[in-house]
């Protein structure tokens, strides 16, 4: 295949390239200047290139199939595409993150109303009962844990929730005069579309807010925030990539790790095959001794905090739908 075949394919019949070349120019772009490779390094103010070139560089970077990202036709209907990544192989956590936030920006999607719910199921390794309430941000006691399978639905405008845990009683709560909780406007959320705009947010003052893991794992994000909050992610230092990890479930799963507060490593936890977020947690990676109300804890190296897969997620009309 020659360099004009190579065009044709990226963009099509149309004369300006689509936000999906322009994509993998990008994160090809950043692969060049990254990692120039072994045989010559171009000093940097030769890096001028042009979309169309970038694309055509893009399209020769290693290419893998991704067929469960789905795209909308004109009528509407969800259809599941071959499609690109931009990085065969990522060994970096640049390169991780750029597939992730290229396979979320491709998603279907809809702008929820505020009537609606966003919808998650999580399983979550857990102290037995007794363990849990006497000490509910201890490390989990091996031998004396739990499997736990968790919904949650959170009303748009967040004025009702609901869970329901075990598959048992789906219990609803609404937002009244002596009955209250935190949460962050969907309207704010919606707007921050690029990692500036998150970086912004993460900065201004507000009433209520969220770690992006916290937003990531348990909100229902639109395509292109979530992919913004992974592109803001890219560029914090100390981020690092396990390509060899598993999640909770045994899955095999390619981890996004950095260090909180000098002794807590945190794991994002990433589907090799098609770059979804699949699960979370936080392990104790030096000791430590932490005081709180509760009083004194002595940490361990090794003491695991949080074990939890993140099995689905969506949009739905009311409690106790699912997707």
């Amino acid at each position: 295949m020659n360099e004009i075949d190579v065009l044709q394919e990226v963009f099509g019949p149309d004369e300006v390239p689509s936000a999906a070349a322009h994509d993998r120019a990008r994160a090809a772009l950043l692969h060049r200047i990254n990692d120039p490779g072994p045989a010559r390094r171009r000093p940097r103010w030769a890096i001028r290139i042009t979309a169309m070139v970038a694309t055509a560089a893009a399209a020769a970077v290693g290419i893998v199939a991704l067929e469960n990202i789905g795209a909308v036709d004109e009528r509407g209907t969800s259809r599941p595409v071959v499609a690109a990544l931009p990085f065969a192989k990522p060994a970096k956590a640049a390169e991780l993150l750029e597939n992730a936030a290229w396979a979320a920006a491709r998603k279907p999607w809809a702008m929820p109303r505020d009537d609606q719910f966003m919808y998650v199921e999580t399983i979550s390794t857990l102290n037995r009962r007794k363990i849990l309430e006497a000490a509910p941000n201890g490390p989990l006691v091996p031998g004396k844990t739990e499997t736990v399978r968790q919904e949650t639905w959170m009303r748009v405008d967040g004025d009702v929730m609901a869970s329901r845990e075990r598959g048992g009683r789906l219990e609803v709560t609404r937002r009244t005069a002596t009955m209250s909780w935190g949460t962050i406007p969907y309207a704010d959320l919606a707007g921050l579309t690029t990692p500036e705009k998150f970086q912004g947010w993460l900065d201004a003052p507000k009433t209520f807010g969220a770690d992006p893991d916290a937003l990531l794992m348990q909100q229902v994000l639109p395509p292109d925030v979530e992919a913004a909050i992974y592109r803001w992610l890219a560029r914090q230092p100390g981020v690092q990539v396990d390509l060899h990890s598993v999640n909770l479930d045994g899955r095999p799963a390619i981890a996004l790790t950095w260090t909180e507060e000098g002794y807590l490593k945190k794991d994002l936890l990433f589907d090799p095959r098609t770059y979804a977020l699949i699960g979370d947690r936080l392990v104790a990676v030096d000791d430590h001794v932490r005081e709180s109300l509760d009083g004194t804890t002595r940490i361990k190296a090794g003491d695991v905090f949080r074990l939890v897969v993140r099995s689905r997620a969506g949009i739905v009309d009311r409690p106790g739908d699912t997707v």
